[in-house]
């Protein structure tokens, strides 16, 4: 598997996905500071899990699987004696580390930047809400490595950052926010930072501090994560060149 892992990486050599990895969070930094910096770190979390993360996640998949279809259109990979299987799990595990490195760079920057605000986020519940905001959009990588094969880079954005981020914000607030996968991460932030669906900071009291929903997301997002990833890894082989 190793060497599927290194042949992976070595294709995403000099890309636009692996600038993104460093872009995306450093544009999420910049911007959360420049408009409003007294409240850095909490917009700088919001804007990454309701936003720009899922924005990032669409593009270095889409960016991925047109590095294969360009030229051959999947016929170079298609037609070699290797594990097809394979090769599509070193595809998502390789965007799994690009995404968990990018969420590293932001959470970096959210505690430096810590240190120049009034009222700083706690570092040890900063370190947890990234651990679950990686860990609760895991599920869409597979996704969306399969959505840019049928729907295009253009589809696969509107799709994840368009009616994800809509349908995201208008379930994470509901009783049956557990129904939409993409309000998983914005729902679970506000026990975890105290952050609202909204951007502001939820008062004592708020019902949308129970902790009790943190285990429910865990669990949602790796059992999804490991449908879309047995899914696609069935489908994958059985497709015809691009």
């Amino acid at each position: 598997m190793s060497r599927y892992l290194r042949a992976e990486n070595l294709k995403m050599k000099r890309t636009f996905a692996r600038k993104l990895i460093l872009l995306a969070p450093l544009t999420t930094l910049l911007l959360t500071w420049a408009l409003a910096a007294i409240w850095f770190q909490v917009n700088a979390f919001n804007w990454w899990y309701i936003l720009l993360m899922p924005g990032f996640i669409a593009l270095i998949c889409a960016l991925s699987d047109q590095k294969e279809t360009k030229k051959l259109g999947y016929r170079g990979v298609l037609s070699l004696p290797v594990s097809l299987k394979k090769v599509w799990l070193a595809k998502n595990l390789t965007l799994i580390f690009y995404t968990a490195l990018s969420d590293f760079v932001l959470l970096i920057g959210i505690l430096l930047g810590g240190s120049s605000v009034p009222n700083p986020l706690p570092f040890g519940a900063s370190c947890l809400g990234m651990l679950l905001i990686f860990i609760t959009s895991l599920w869409q990588i597979p996704l969306c490595l399969f959505l840019s094969g049928k729907v295009g880079m253009v589809g696969t954005v509107i799709i994840q950052v368009g009616v994800g981020d809509v349908l995201g914000i208008l379930f994470a607030t509901k009783s049956n926010w557990w129904f939409c996968p993409y309000s998983w991460a914005t729902r679970i932030m506000t026990p975890v930072l105290g952050i609202l669906p909204n951007g502001t900071l939820a008062q004592s009291g708020d019902p949308m501090l129970n902790p009790a929903v943190i285990p429910i997301a865990i669990v949602l997002s790796l059992l999804l994560f490991a449908f879309f990833l047995l899914a696609t890894t069935v489908w994958f082989p059985r497709q015809e060149a691009r």
